[in-house]
């Protein structure tokens, strides 16, 4: 029963999380904020040998996540997921170009475009959380 309560709890949190930033997400500076506190706690894992690599079992499929409701797009994601997965790659700053890539030219001489329409994005935390409308 405490285990269900803890759960309760955690996916309560993620998801009030969750909305918050995709809520913040919706003006362009709050955006660049989130990317790059996103971006830091990646980099964060070095200061800990051997915990660090451990500590981005867990980061890498939050920070995907996080992007993909921020930015909506499985390339960058996946990008990130791989990124943050991978040992010793850190330290590049997946978010910010994410940021980088939608707001700036640099988007066109990557050739990835991830502007989208107002009315596609945000994205919600959970497609199956109802309570955001």
């Amino acid at each position: 029963e405490k285990m269900a309560g803890l759960a309760d709890r955690v996916t309560a949190f993620v998801t009030s999380a969750g909305e918050k930033v995709v809520l913040l997400s919706r003006d362009k500076w709050w955006k660049l904020l989130i990317s790059i506190i996103i971006d830091i706690i990646g980099v964060m894992t070095y200061l800990i040998p051997f915990l660090g690599e451990i500590g981005d079992i867990f980061w890498a499929p939050m920070c995907s996540l996080l992007l993909f409701q921020m930015y909506g797009s499985p390339l960058l994601s996946g990008i990130a997921l791989i990124e943050e997965g991978l040992p010793f790659t850190d330290l590049i700053p997946t978010a910010t170009i994410g940021w980088l890539c939608e707001f700036t030219i640099v988007g066109v001489w990557l050739g990835l475009n991830l502007a989208q329409t107002a009315s596609s994005r945000p994205l919600r935390p959970n497609p199956r959380v109802q309570h955001l409308d």
